[in-house]
C-alpha cells in the first residue's frame, strides 16, 4: 500500500533568480494497493522454477490529465546452477491498461516538460535469457576467466488501442502499432580475466534497430535508429584491502552511431570516453 503526497512548484522563465517566488504551487494525494506474488519451486539441487504475478503502478504528476499507470505483470521461468555454469531462463508479459508517456528535457515529446499523456492499453512481452560461466585456477596460476551472456527478445511491444495523440512518440495511433525505442533484440556478452590483485573485463552490447514514432511495418529512413554494438573495457589493480585503481572506457573502438532521434533531431551515441579513478573501501 502506498499513500503519496505530489508537489509541482512552477517558477517564470522570465524570473531565473526566482526572486518572484512560484508562478503556481499544485498539490496532490493518491494512494494505491499495489498487490503482488511470487513462487520458487526446487525440483532438486540444481534445477529451481519461479513464477510471479505484480501489479505495476504509477501515480500522475500534480496537475496532469492523465490517469495513473497501471499494469498487471506476470513472468514465468527456470533457474539452473552448479559449481559450473549459471542459467536463468525467464517468459515476461507487461499487460498495461494505461500506459503514461511524460515529455521530458531529454525526450522532447511537445509540450511543456512534465505533461503527461496516457497511451492506453499496451501489450509487451518476450524472454530474457543470462548464462555465466568460468574456469578458475588455470595452470595453477591463479587465473581466472569470468563470461556471462544476457540476451531480451521483446517479441511484442505494441499498443491495444486506437488514439490520436498530442505526445510526438505516439501521434495517430492504430491497434497493433509498435511502441517507439522499444528494439526487438538486445544482447551484452562479457569476458574477463582475473588474478588474485586485478582484474581486466571487456564487454559487447548489441542494441537492435528501433522506430522513433510508434508504427507498424518497416521503418521509414528518417524514423529509424540503426542497430549498433559497442564495446566497453575495465581494469582493476587493488593495492591493498582498502584501495583500489581502475580504468574504464566506454565505446572502446569509438563506433559512431545514432542513440535518438529526439528531443531536437539525431542525438549521437557517447564516444569513446575513458575514466582513472580510486576507490577506498572501509
Amino acid at each position: 500500500f502506498e499513500d503519496i503526497d505530489l508537489t509541482r512548484t512552477d517558477y517564470s522563465i522570465a524570473d531565473p533568480d526566482r526572486v518572484l517566488g512560484p508562478t503556481s504551487v499544485i498539490e496532490s494525494s493518491v494512494s494505491a494497493f499495489i498487490p503482488g506474488i511470487g513462487a520458487l519451486y526446487r525440483l532438486n539441487d540444481n534445477w529451481r522454477l519461479l513464477a510471479g504475478v505484480n501489479e505495476g503502478y504509477n501515480p500522475p504528476a500534480p496537475g496532469s490529465t492523465a490517469d495513473e499507470e497501471s499494469s498487471l505483470n506476470f513472468e514465468l521461468g527456470t533457474r539452473f546452477a552448479n559449481d559450473a555454469l549459471n542459467f536463468e531462463g525467464i517468459y515476461f508479459l507487461n499487460d498495461y491498461d494505461n500506459l503514461v508517456g511524460t515529455v521530458t528535457a531529454s525526450t522532447g515529446g511537445g509540450g511543456e516538460i512534465g505533461d503527461q499523456y496516457d497511451g492506453g492499453a499496451v501489450i509487451v512481452q518476450g524472454f530474457e535469457l543470462s548464462v555465466s560461466s568460468g574456469w578458475n585456477n588455470l595452470g595453477n596460476a591463479g587465473l581466472s576467466i569470468p563470461v556471462r551472456v544476457n540476451y531480451t527478445w521483446t517479441t511484442e511491444a505494441e499498443f491495444h488501442s486506437a488514439f490520436a495523440s498530442e505526445f510526438e512518440p505516439w501521434g495517430n495511433v492504430q491497434v497493433g502499432d509498435e511502441l517507439p525505442y522499444m528494439p526487438e533484440h538486445q544482447f551484452r556478452a562479457m569476458a574477463g580475466l582475473e588474478a588474485e590483485v586485478w582484474t581486466v573485463n571487456i564487454a559487447a552490447s548489441y542494441i537492435g534497430e528501433m522506430r522513433d514514432t510508434a508504427g507498424q511495418g518497416a521503418i521509414p529512413a528518417n524514423e529509424l535508429i540503426d542497430a549498433h554494438v559497442v564495446w566497453d573495457l575495465m581494469g582493476n589493480w587493488r593495492m591493498t584491502e582498502a584501495f583500489s585503481t581502475y580504468v574504464k572506457v566506454d565505446n572502446l573502438f569509438d563506433e559512431v552511431y545514432v542513440a535518438s532521434r529526439r528531443p531536437a533531431g539525431l542525438r549521437p551515441g557517447l564516444e569513446r570516453t575513458a575514466y582513472v579513478g580510486v576507490t577506498f573501501g572501509f
